[in-house]
Protein backbone atom coordinates (compact mmCIF):
# COMPACT_ATOMS: atom_id res chain seq x y z
CA UNK A 1 0.00 0.00 0.00
CA UNK A 2 1.72 3.48 -0.87
CA UNK A 3 2.41 5.76 2.19
CA UNK A 4 3.22 8.89 0.15
CA UNK A 5 1.86 9.57 -3.12
CA UNK A 6 4.16 12.37 -3.49
CA UNK A 7 7.50 10.20 -3.02
CA UNK A 8 6.03 7.09 -4.42
CA UNK A 9 6.84 5.17 -1.05
CA UNK A 10 4.63 2.28 0.02
CA UNK A 11 4.14 0.73 3.14
CA UNK A 12 7.55 -1.62 3.32
CA UNK A 13 9.76 0.86 2.10
CA UNK A 14 8.68 3.05 5.58
CA UNK A 15 8.90 0.13 7.17
CA UNK A 16 12.27 -0.66 6.31
CA UNK A 17 13.34 3.10 6.69
CA UNK A 18 11.81 2.48 10.38
CA UNK A 19 13.81 -0.51 11.10
CA UNK A 20 16.90 0.27 9.98
CA UNK A 21 16.87 3.21 12.69
CA UNK A 22 15.11 6.20 11.28
CA UNK A 23 12.78 7.10 14.37
CA UNK A 24 11.41 10.55 13.73
CA UNK A 25 9.24 11.61 10.61
CA UNK A 26 12.25 13.45 9.60
CA UNK A 27 14.80 10.66 9.85
CA UNK A 28 11.76 8.87 7.46
CA UNK A 29 11.57 11.78 4.83
CA UNK A 30 15.37 11.88 4.59
CA UNK A 31 15.83 8.21 3.88
CA UNK A 32 12.84 7.85 1.17
CA UNK A 33 10.94 10.87 1.15
CA UNK A 34 7.78 9.71 3.14
CA UNK A 35 6.57 13.00 4.33
CA UNK A 36 9.01 15.48 3.29
CA UNK A 37 6.52 17.15 0.72
CA UNK A 38 2.86 17.62 1.49
CA UNK A 39 3.05 16.40 4.80
CA UNK A 40 -0.68 14.25 4.70
CA UNK A 41 1.04 10.84 5.15
CA UNK A 42 2.71 12.02 8.13
CA UNK A 43 -0.18 10.92 10.52
CA UNK A 44 0.49 7.03 8.83
CA UNK A 45 4.39 7.47 8.84
CA UNK A 46 4.29 8.13 13.04
CA UNK A 47 1.68 4.93 12.85
CA UNK A 48 4.82 2.56 11.54
CA UNK A 49 7.06 4.18 13.68
CA UNK A 50 5.26 3.68 16.58
CA UNK A 51 4.50 0.16 15.46
CA UNK A 52 7.71 -0.30 15.20
CA UNK A 53 8.66 0.70 19.07
CA UNK A 54 5.66 -1.08 19.88
CA UNK A 55 6.82 -4.98 18.53
CA UNK A 56 10.76 -3.96 20.20
CA UNK A 57 9.20 -3.73 23.69
CA UNK A 58 9.70 -6.73 25.74
CA UNK A 59 7.01 -8.42 26.74
CA UNK A 60 6.22 -8.92 30.31
CA UNK A 61 5.94 -12.32 32.36
CA UNK A 62 2.12 -13.50 32.48
CA UNK A 63 2.66 -14.99 35.59
CA UNK A 64 5.07 -12.88 37.85
CA UNK A 65 4.43 -9.48 36.16
CA UNK A 66 8.13 -9.26 35.45
CA UNK A 67 9.35 -6.75 33.04
CA UNK A 68 11.09 -9.49 31.05
CA UNK A 69 10.02 -13.20 30.57
CA UNK A 70 11.40 -14.59 33.36
CA UNK A 71 13.77 -18.08 33.53
CA UNK A 72 11.16 -19.63 36.27
CA UNK A 73 8.05 -18.97 34.10
CA UNK A 74 9.84 -19.59 30.70
CA UNK A 75 9.88 -23.59 31.00
CA UNK A 76 6.10 -23.47 30.79
CA UNK A 77 6.39 -21.58 27.37
CA UNK A 78 7.85 -22.03 24.23
CA UNK A 79 10.91 -19.90 22.95
CA UNK A 80 13.70 -18.49 24.60
CA UNK A 81 13.74 -17.53 27.96
CA UNK A 82 14.93 -14.02 29.37
CA UNK A 83 16.01 -13.22 32.55
CA UNK A 84 14.22 -10.15 34.59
Amino acid sequence: MYVCLCAGATSQTVTDVVAGGASTCKQVAAACGAGGDCGRCRRTVRAIIEAHVASAQPQQCRQCSASLVCQLHAASRRGPALVH
